[in-house]
């Protein structure tokens, strides 16, 4: 989950920024530039096609994205809109989650709220965040951080529907609120709103187009529609700004996986596999990948850590299960 520290309208971006480019020209000029280093997702798809027993050796493309959905930039959140506006100094959480009283306007204490809360929802303590930004919104109805805030603490817990609610306002009361748009996609997302999603997040892009997680983000979507061309382009045009992206390193890889391209699959999950080793489901993906070329030794110590971090995830637990009983019928052959 990232979280704003710096009162500038401003949030945790996991990361590097890149380079801006309007968004306008997206379609035209990122598949260009993508395409003198990737070949198309289609033409890959095709290559697959005419290989249809090493796709018969990769779990099914369905299960893939099944596993990949959670795969997401987290929620942003906002301390304030205007610089110098926060209250100066580090706010603990309120032990009893009541607002802890400062001098000052109104405007202050509610500055105040919305800080404080931020401080309960980075101390895992959601609930107490909930009733600060719910005071905040009491206190100033047209609050849209405090909206904001509120419904990346509400997703945060899984209600998905009431964090659209409250970004759906935020939006209504600044339209420019990036993060709005991004929480939003997001969070639809995760609801399986894919189109409205590519929407927000489009949005959001026009806003800033620098914003690699709404690109990482905004590729998953495209890959759950099935538009592989469009999702590699995103991933690729995050990762070629933001080269510290791990999750999407795993979504591109996800997408190579699904496309046949198995050779940039491994190298894709063994990049996001050096942020987070034991990572199950990459261990699996990139054993699917070994396996699929052939490489039957590499798949199976893949399927094995896999199992090590995650016993019950279907994928490795199908895939090593599949090498050993090979392993098992060549010895009985010799």
């Amino acid at each position: 989950m990232a979280m704003a520290t710096n009162p500038t309208n401003s949030f945790a971006t996991m990361g590097g920024s890149l380079s801006a480019l309007p968004l306008e020209l997206r379609s035209r000029k990122e598949k260009q530039h993508a395409g003198d280093k990737i070949p198309s997702a289609r033409a890959h798809k095709r290559s697959t096609d005419r290989h249809p027993d090493r796709e018969s050796q990769v779990t099914g493309s369905g299960r893939a994205r099944g596993e990949a959905i959670m795969r997401l930039a987290g929620m942003v959140f906002v301390l304030a809109l205007a610089a110098g506006a926060a209250h100066a100094g580090p706010v603990a959480c309120p032990g009893n989650a009541l607002p802890l009283e400062v001098p000052g306007s109104d405007q202050a204490q509610i500055e105040m709220l919305i800080k404080q809360g931020l401080a309960c929802t980075q101390a895992g303590k959601r609930a107490g965040a909930i009733a600060l930004f719910s005071e905040a919104i009491r206190r100033d109805p047209t609050n849209a951080v405090a909206y904001l805030n509120r419904g990346s603490t509400q997703a945060s817990l899984g209600e998905l529907a009431l964090a659209v609610g409250d970004y759906s306002t935020a939006i209504g009361l600044h339209p420019d609120l990036v993060e709005a748009w991004y929480d939003r996609g997001t969070t639809l997302t995760h609801m399986r709103r894919f189109e409205r999603a590519i929407a927000d997040l489009t949005e959001a892009l026009r806003l800033k187009p620098d914003f690699a997680l709404a690109f990482c983000n905004r590729g998953l979507a495209n890959f759950e529609l099935g538009r592989y061309d469009d999702a590699l382009v995103d991933y690729s045009v995050a990762i070629d700004h933001d080269p510290k992206l791990a999750y999407c390193y795993f979504g591109r890889g996800n997408l190579y996986l699904t496309i046949g391209d198995y050779q940039r699959a491994i190298s894709d999950f063994t990049t996001a596999l050096g942020e987070h080793a034991s990572d199950a489901v990459a261990l699996s993906r990139r054993g699917q990948a070994y396996e699929a070329l052939g490489q039957k030794s590499q798949a199976l110590d893949d399927f094995r850590a896999a199992l090590e971090a995650d016993a019950t995830l279907e994928s490795a637990r199908e895939g090593f299960a599949r090498l050993m009983a090979e392993r098992q019928q060549s010895d009985g052959g010799k």
